[in-house]
This record gives structure tokens, sequence and C-alpha cells, in this order.
């Protein structure tokens, strides 16, 4: 049984059932269309009709179970199970989603951050800086793990390459051969051009850090959509040095349908009361068309 907390007065106006009536079938534990049923057996027509009428009646419904009041909306709420309430999340706005993940630390929001498809993260970090700071944020580790992408083909990587300083190629080769280079720009990426995979792998991992830098900067301004070969570690770790205000600022610029992943599977006491945001009126339109038996549990609180 769902105990809501509803103003008796509406029912003693609309249904004609007295307050000691209500106190007594609330005693016998009774949820509100029980009632209702047990006054038609006594003849009262307006009960008799109450099923009927709040299913397709939702403003009714609102009315009645008092939906307006967000704690018999998290009341109902929390006796669906995981799946149903995501599809009512899937009802609230952006902003209202993240309302709800205001909830969270900082810290575990970053953590949240990682469950969205490489596509929706790379945008959150896109839309709020430029290639450049994202790679200044990011320790050379996580870059290292981005040039050892299988994905990114050779052709990427001499793209790359191609308007490096002949000092950073030499510096580049010099730590692959432990010798020497004097060799220009053509010769060194001939030369790399006839390495084996292993090889030529071997030798971009040779490059300094801020020649690194570069050559991913280079790489991705050729192919903007390479940048989701960063892992979601990678992916947010500029955003561990933000405030949590500026975090949420962030995620704005997701929809409901993107922002999704980050909720669905929250504990469901979680997702109950970020879904409470709903609207009343749809929420009620939800209940009278998919959760009939959510409506014929819930009574009256005591």
């Amino acid at each position: 049984m769902i105990t809501l907390d509803i103003d008796l007065s509406y029912f003693s106006r609309y249904y004609h059932i007295s307050s000691e009536a209500i106190k007594q079938y609330q005693q016998k534990n009774m949820s509100i269309p029980q009632i209702m049923q047990a006054e038609a057996l006594k003849g009262n027509e307006a009960a008799a009709k109450f099923m009927a009428k709040i299913s397709g009646n939702p403003e009714l419904l609102v009315q009645l179970y008092q939906l307006t009041d967000p704690k018999n909306r998290f009341l109902i709420l929390s006796h669906m199970n995981q799946e149903d309430l995501a599809k009512i999340m899937e009802c609230l706005e952006p902003d209202e989603l993240i309302l709800g993940l205001s909830i969270f630390t900082q810290e575990a929001l970053v953590e949240l951050m990682m469950k969205l498809p490489p596509e929706t993260l790379s945008t959150v970090v896109l839309e709020n800086m430029d290639t450049n700071k994202f790679l200044d944020q990011l320790p050379e580790e996580h870059m290292d793990a981005f040039l050892s992408s299988e994905k990114i083909d050779r052709n990427m990587f001499m793209i790359g390459m191609q308007d490096m300083e002949d000092s950073s190629l030499q510096k580049m080769m010099e730590k692959y051969s432990g010798q020497p280079c004097y060799d220009n720009r053509e010769t060194i990426m001939g030369k790399m051009n006839e390495m084996d995979d292993k090889n030529f792998q071997r030798a971009i991992m040779g490059f300094e850090e801020d020649d690194k830098k570069q050559l991913i900067g280079n790489m991705l301004q050729a192919k903007p959509d390479l940048f989701e070969e960063f892992s979601p570690e990678a992916m947010v770790e500029p955003f561990k040095a933000m405030e949590k205000e500026d975090v949420l600022k962030a995620l704005t610029v997701l929809d409901t349908e993107e922002l999704m992943p980050m909720v669905e599977d929250l504990p469901q006491d979680i997702m109950a009361l970020i879904a409470t945001q709903i609207d009343p009126a749809m929420f009620a339109q939800i209940l009278t068309s998919d959760f009939k038996d959510i409506i014929a549990s819930c009574g009256i609180d005591s």
C-alpha cells in the first residue's frame, strides 16, 4: 500500500464519504479504489464511477491523489522499479535532470560523466573548451593511450607530423634509435613510412610531451571525430579541477536523451527523487495510461 497525504475534505465534497467512514476504511488498510468500491456497494453512484472517471481524466487524478504535492509524487515513484523510473525521467527537461544531479558531489558527477557514450562525452568537452585547453590539462599517460589506439591509422599520424618542427622530429628519432639525428623532415618522414607497425608506434611514443600535444592537436584538426578515441577517464580529466557548479553548467549542452546514461543506473531511491520533478499533469497522464496497478494500490495516510 502506498499511503498518500491527501485532503480528506475532497472525498467528502465530491464523493459524499464521511470522515468517520474514511477513518474506518483507513483502519482496514484499504486503498482508494477499494474504498470507492465499498462505497459503490452502499449505493454511492459517484464512487461507483471513480475508476472510469480517473482513467479518462488525469486532471481528476491530480486533484484526488494530490499530485501537486512533491511528497505524494515521490511516494508513488518510490514503488516503481528502475526501468519504469527511467521512462518517467525521460519526460523531464534537461535542466530538471541536471538539477537532480546537483545532489551529487563534484567527484561523483565526474564519475557519472564517464557513463556517457564517447560521442556524447566528447560533445561536453569540446562545447566547453577548445582542443588546446583540453590537451594542456591532460596527463601524458592519457595522450600515450590515445596515440596507441588501433583505430588511428598510420596516414593520420603522418598528416599530424607534416608541420611539426624538424627539431621535434629529430629528437623523436634520436630517442627511437639512440643515435644523433640531423636528418631533415622529408628524410625522417620517409624513414618512418618504411617502419613496420611495431617500430612506427615505438617511434611515435618517443615524442616529447609538448610535441605529443601538437601531434594530437594536428590530428584532431584534420579529423575531429578522432577525439572519441580518448578514454572516458581522459575526457573527464579537465573536469576534475572544476567546481561542482561548473561541472553542472558544462552538462547543459546535452538534451534529456543524452543525459539519461548518467541517471538510469542510479540507486532506485535516487532515481525516484530526481523523477519527482516531473510535471504533475504529465505524471497523472502516465499513471492513468501505464500504471493502473499503482493507482489501485494508493491509500490515504492516517
